[in-house]
């Protein structure tokens, strides 16, 4: 019976058919999630309101088709995350991370031919650059930030330990933030460092401080046990160890 359930992305996938169409599909969806994003990314750029409610209800959509199949992850720094707190394998990270750039670039291209004529000859068209009147360590901050914010909220809505009314639904705030894909080219440092910076904190920030299962043997575990169970007390267990060596 256990060799009917869906192969686990927190661990390394075994090389036969059933592991491989499921990285496929992890692969498909992330690659096609990330591309309609960014097409409606690249063809909606009539003002601030239009182009963010749009892009929004493109993130909605993605996540209800998608998000059983790969969590609708459609961004690197979410990505990341997931590996950094041990819910993606190096493997499933690599094919997410593949996914996302080739799809971002994709939908992208996408948009920029199907657009209007003045489309093709724009070349910051889509691009995410900075404000001119900040610098550029404070668009770092601001990306770190944002995206912080957001890795707290995926990771509050995966928490284990949580309860799971407070865990239900999808969080829909793409089109407001943060968009490492978006920015591939201009300011590098800006729209990639800091967005992956953000998310790594704030993933060690929930795990190490506001999670219910945050302590020190978890800690511990998380950075020393290859076989890393998340749903597990390792604070009771702990407790428990000791108890019996009393």
């Amino acid at each position: 019976m256990g060799e009917n359930r869906t192969p686990s992305a927190d661990k390394m996938p075994r090389f036969d058919f059933k592991h491989c169409s499921h990285m496929i599909r992890i692969f498909l969806a992330e690659m096609i999630g990330l591309g309609v994003v960014c097409f409606m990314v690249m063809i909606y750029q009539n003002g601030p309101v239009a182009g963010p409610i749009v892009v929004g209800l493109a993130f909605t959509w993605v996540a209800w088709v998608f998000g059983p199949i790969s969590g609708a992850q459609v961004n690197p720094a979410v990505t990341l995350a997931l590996f950094l707190t041990r819910r993606l394998s190096v493997v499933y990270t690599i094919i997410c991370l593949l996914a996302q750039v080739i799809g971002a670039m994709a939908g992208a291209w996408i948009g920029k031919i199907a657009g209007p004529a003045a489309y093709a000859s724009n070349n910051t068209l889509g691009l995410t650059l900075r404000n001119p009147d900040i610098s550029s360590g404070q668009a770092v901050g601001l990306e770190m930030l944002g995206t912080g914010l957001l890795i707290l909220c995926v990771l509050g809505m995966l928490d284990e330990f949580r309860a799971s009314a407070w865990a239900q639904g999808h969080v829909t705030i793409f089109p407001f933030a943060f968009g490492v894909t978006q920015a591939l080219i201009a300011c590098l440092i800006i729209y990639i460092v800091g967005p992956i910076v953000g998310g790594l904190l704030a993933a060690l920030l929930y795990e190490m401080v506001l999670s219910d299962a945050a302590s020190l043997p978890r800690l511990k575990a998380w950075f020393t046990h290859a076989d890393f169970d998340r749903t597990k007390d390792y604070q009771e267990e702990d407790r428990n160890t000791a108890d019996t060596a009393l």
